[in-house]
């Protein structure tokens, strides 16, 4: 194939979110649990793994579905606010090899973009804090898209840089674009979707290090 552009989902593809998530959101939960506002409950990892790579409209009706809206919001607010300083602050990292991987891609001659369902301050202090402008292109978040699906903003990417292009993510939302637009895309195993939910993809990474074996094969 002619590829020319890689789209990359960010968080459970690029970033270890688990690192700073759970601490966050927790955090938040918490304080809604002590005014009343949610039920007193624990929440596991697998829970929490659970809500990444959705947007955080999405999160807050999956797990406060009757939380007024007003609050779901302030709420995923403040766990963003967190977020971004915990990752300032050098208290997260990309998984174990993906920054070899990127420039691995990145030399191949590829164009790489940045596409998560994320907020745009929170692509932004990733950005700096990982230093991602060495490999990608251009960064398309959800917030920026008004909260549009991801195979929907990836029409904007079309019109902007050449094909054949190639999907990279964890979860089926990421592989959602790939399914409407009739792509190929990678499955990354050690994200957050499960195998099954990866079944469609034509094909799967066990870590970042297949990501560019797979990439220099389709070459």
């Amino acid at each position: 194939m002619a590829l020319s552009t890689v789209v990359f989902d960010f968080d459970g593809t690029l970033h270890d979110s688990m690192q700073v998530y759970p601490r966050a959101l927790k955090a938040v939960c918490q304080g809604l649990m002590d005014r009343g506002l949610v039920e007193r409950r624990e929440m596991g990892d697998g829970e929490i793994a659970g809500y990444i790579g959705l947007t955080t409209k999405e999160m807050w009706q999956t797990f406060a579905p009757d939380l007024d809206e007003a609050t779901q919001r302030q709420s995923g607010i403040e766990v963003g606010r967190t977020m971004d300083e915990l990752i300032a602050n050098g208290e997260s990292k990309l998984y174990d090899g993906v920054p070899d991987m990127l420039q691995r891609v990145f030399d191949m001659g590829l164009d790489l973009v940045f596409l998560s369902n994320c907020r745009i301050a929170y692509q932004e202090v990733c950005r700096k804090a990982f230093g991602m402008d060495a490999w990608f292109s251009a960064y398309y978040n959800s917030e920026e898209a008004h909260d549009l699906p991801k195979e929907v903003i990836f029409e904007h990417i079309v019109e902007v840089f050449d094909g054949d292009y190639l999907i990279v993510g964890d979860r089926d939302k990421d592989l959602q674009i790939a399914q409407v637009h009739g792509l190929p895309s990678i499955g990354c195993l050690y994200g957050y979707g499960s195998r099954e939910e990866l079944a469609c993809a034509t094909y799967l990474a066990e870590s970042p290090g297949d990501v560019a074996n797979i990439i220099e094969t389709l070459l």
